[in-house]
């Protein structure tokens, strides 16, 4: 097999109607996180497991019915909750990841999400460093599933 590393940075940002507070819940809580942060609806998924603190894990897993499992696999490094006053809240979460198909690693990754106050209520900037292996670089499919992930986000939080 060739070994390859093909490198990425993704940089994503979305202004949402809610405060900081709301938004950083939404990741932080694993009872929210495992309402919005699912794959697709026909496929088979274990429950989300989410210890949210700095060295916690975070996991997920599932997959089209008789397929290999998608696994995300997460560690936090930093956190910082919701500080300041209304008119300028912040909040930072830094975490590594891998994603594999089956035994097959694709994807190392370091995310940055960065949560601070609008004038509408929050902007949230996501943005992942990552490295494709071995020929498993779908860029645009990534690109694609990370911003499903906060369609959803928002979806769920329009739902409360």
């Amino acid at each position: 097999m060739t070994r390859s590393m093909t490198p990425h940075t993704m940089s994503l940002t979305r202004d949402l109607a809610f405060p900081v507070e709301t938004v950083f819940k939404a990741w932080s809580d694993p009872a929210a996180k495992a309402q919005w942060f699912t794959g697709p609806p026909d496929w088979d998924s274990d429950p989300h497991e989410l210890d949210f603190r700095v060295g916690g894990h975070e996991r997920s897993s599932g997959g089209p019915k008789g397929q290999p499992r998608h696994i995300m696999s997460a560690v936090f490094h930093d956190i910082v909750p919701p500080e300041g006053g209304p008119e300028d809240t912040v909040a930072r979460i830094i975490s590594s990841f891998t994603m594999h198909v089956g035994d097959t690693l694709l994807t190392a990754s370091l995310m940055t999400l960065e949560f601070t106050t609008t004038a509408t209520g929050s902007r949230l900037d996501l943005t992942e460093q990552l490295a494709f292996l071995d020929g498993c670089d779908h860029i645009a499919d990534r690109e694609a599933g990370t911003n499903g992930l906060l369609d959803m986000l928002e979806a769920w939080l329009n739902r409360q």
